[in-house]
């Protein structure tokens, strides 16, 4: 597992093999909560075809959903703990 890209304080993009997860902080104003997702094979292809500019344009909806209070997206995605504590640990190993 290893950070490919990312936007200070806000997201990362990870890569493990073939699989991509995508690591986001939403500040909720008084509490900023963090997510660990995966995505999906098409949005794979997006990021792949769109780069960067795809992953701040998720970013933004995710955000602007829940600032609406949707979590949905962000529950159907979550990553397991393991996943979770192996993004974590990439973070640790490149700082």
């Amino acid at each position: 597992m290893k950070i490919i890209e990312q936007q200070a304080h806000f997201w990362e993009l990870y890569q493990d093999d073939a699989q991509y997860y995508f690591a986001i902080a939403i500040d909720m104003s008084s509490v900023v909560s963090c997510w660990y997702i995966h995505l999906n094979a098409k949005e794979a292809m997006l990021y792949q075809q769109n780069g960067r500019q795809f992953l701040h344009d998720l970013a933004q909806e995710i955000v602007q959903q829940s600032y609406r209070g949707d979590f949905s997206f962000l529950e159907q995605r979550k990553v397991s703990k393991q996943i979770q504590q192996t993004m974590q640990q990439a973070f640790k190993a490149q700082n």
